[in-house]
């Protein structure tokens, strides 16, 4: 791998004023202006409209800003070793693998990443974002035992979302081998979700049933964008399609939302059947971390 040199930088940005479309800094490229010490390698670089970037096989040591409207590609082995910051467009090719002790803030939205390669560097979240009373966390809806829902939140819906069907059906369209797979359980209403947790409540007590169950305001399946897989037992895991959901339901942009790891983050008991809909790219980026979707948004669950 090369390293990305500021004279690298000037004829990219020469290049751009020329009228090229994009420049494309690959080790082809940057063996064409060698002679550049390692001292020379700038300290940021802005990627912005006028000046869209391709990055192949190279070390980046300086700090990039994506600005709104630019757009970084990222192809091939990337040592990210400075703060790349995603205001704009930030494409990670199916070549790419990201890694080094660099971070990658999303300023805005994790919809400005997309991501069909590997990115092992540390992904740096927003701080939450209360609108008319529903949380996001870079454009993605956030539901935990802290972070709750409106009464009416999902009504106008009444059924999952068209996102998450379409995943659903896509999957038992490539399980291939008989599998049954379908949605058990999907919206929930707050009144529905109400009545579970009381009923939960007077059969199995209340230190019970928030460990399995949600109080109401506080399901994902009120948003639509969460579903319960064919059957609600934990030996579901164990079985053929519950091993194929959890090794490739992210192919199709879900997450098994409360892992069996991480019952101490999430607050609630392993559920291999409940999955999340996040987006292809996302869902990518939150498996590949290994961390549950509260770890990887950096907020509480409690």
């Amino acid at each position: 791998m090369k390293k990305i040199t500021a004279a690298a930088v000037i004829i990219a940005l020469m290049t751009s004023l020329c009228g090229c479309s994009e420049t494309n800094l690959n080790s082809d490229s940057l063996l064409s202006v060698s002679g550049s010490s390692e001292n020379s390698t700038p300290e940021n670089i802005t990627v912005s409209s006028a000046n869209p970037m391709v990055i192949t096989d190279n070390e980046i040591d300086s700090d990039i800003t994506i600005e709104k409207g630019g757009v970084l590609t990222l192809n091939g082995d990337i040592e990210l070793r400075g703060d790349l910051y995603v205001e704009g467009k930030l494409e990670v090719s199916e070549s790419a693998i990201i890694f080094g002790d660099g971070v990658i803030h999303v300023v805005n939205s994790f919809d400005d990443i997309d991501c069909k390669g590997a990115v092992k560097v540390k992904i740096d979240a927003p701080e939450p974002v209360e609108i008319d009373g529903v949380t996001y966390v870079g454009g993605i809806l956030l539901v935990n035992k802290k972070y709750g829902l409106p009464r009416d939140f999902g009504e106008d819906i009444g059924d999952i979302r068209p996102e998450l069907k379409n995943a659903i059906e896509q999957m038992r369209a490539d399980t291939g081998f008989g599998m049954t797979l379908r949605e058990f359980s999907g919206y929930r209403s707050y009144a529905t979700q109400e009545w579970w947790f009381n009923y939960y409540c007077e059969t199995d007590g209340y230190d019970n049933a928030v460990t399995y169950s949600a109080l109401p305001g506080h399901s994902e399946h009120q948003t639509g964008l969460a579903a319960d897989i064919t059957r609600t037992e934990l030996d579901y895991a164990d079985t053929p399609e519950g091993k194929w959901l959890a090794a490739n339901c992210w192919k199709y942009g879900c997450i098994i939302r409360y892992p069996e790891d991480k019952v101490d983050i999430t607050g609630y008991i392993y559920e291999p059947w409940h999955i999340r809909y996040l987006g292809k790219s996302t869902a990518k980026l939150v498996h590949d971390s290994g961390l549950c979707l509260e770890e990887f948004l950096e907020v509480d669950s409690v």
